[in-house]
């Protein structure tokens, strides 16, 4: 028999969740809906089977632009549900064969499930990012580095002819130097957040510097009480005022769904 459509699952929420909106538009603007199950429920939608069959999708996945339409609905949909209580996110085009094979994840996952909502119930995920403006921070290395305080203190000591042989030597460190301060000043970022975050995590950053004289040191996701979230910003606000005047910039994003603290319990 021809299936002509899949089930598309977003997310997993309590089963007492309200009924998304009619005006709430999913993948290709289908209406979206729960499916409940055993004191769980299931926003999905359907979609054409024709357009998300394996092999169709798979020659999609490299049309970027067709891949980012797609995910900023699916974003649109976790958002609305985050904004009404807990959610566990599943990831971009998590699709099934119809709505009873969902129903049968919610009652064999349905233990795993619970635990994931208990966990994020009442917090929201924010992300905080520090880029290193290599200008700026150029001009406070002298005073955000040891080894080239060290280096200085030297430099005034030392006699003429050494004096030359150290400068040259100061000039080679400048650029490690760069690299070193930007991950203390991350570390330290970092530290001063976390205890304020009910959990953090520390992102990789391969792959993911500016082209515009920027370089991304830190990119972390905090997982925050709503009743702590002043206390939170506050510590943000501290941290990028502090390094701010060291040449850094910071970046604050949310709230969004836990997307970095569901991972294993979806």
């Amino acid at each position: 028999m021809t299936v002509d459509t899949l089930t598309y699952l977003y997310a997993v929420v309590p089963g007492d969740a309200p009924e998304p909106p009619a005006s709430l538009a999913g993948i290709d603007g289908a209406p979206v809906r729960l499916l409940r199950e055993g004191g769980l429920a299931a926003a999905v939608s359907e979609v054409a089977a024709a357009e998300y069959g394996e092999e169709t999708l798979d020659a999609r996945l490299a049309d970027m632009a067709w891949v980012g339409a797609r995910g900023a609905a699916h974003e649109a949909v976790l958002l609305w549900l985050a904004d009404g209580g807990p959610v566990l996110p599943l990831t971009l085009f998590s699709l099934h064969a119809g709505p009873e094979r969902v129903r049968a994840l919610l009652a064999a996952e349905a233990e795993r499930f619970r635990r994931g909502l208990e966990r994020v119930a009442g917090r929201r995920e924010w992300g905080v990012r520090l880029w290193r403006v290599d200008a700026r921070v150029a001009e406070h290395l002298d005073t955000l580095s040891p080894r080239l305080r060290e280096l200085a203190a030297e430099i005034e000591a030392a006699s003429p002819g050494r004096r030359f042989l150290l400068r040259k030597k100061a000039q080679g460190l400048r650029a490690e130097e760069l690299r070193a301060v930007g991950a203390d000043v991350a570390r330290q970022a970092y530290a001063a957040l976390a205890p304020l975050a009910a959990e953090a995590r520390a992102l990789p950053l391969a792959g993911r510097g500016g082209d515009d004289g920027r370089a991304l040191v830190m990119d972390a996701a905090f997982l925050v009480d709503e009743d702590a979230f002043p206390a939170f910003q506050r510590g943000v606000t501290e941290a990028a005022r502090r390094w701010g005047g060291a040449g850094f910039e910071a970046e604050f994003t949310g709230p969004w769904p836990p997307y970095h603290f569901a991972a294993g319990d979806v």
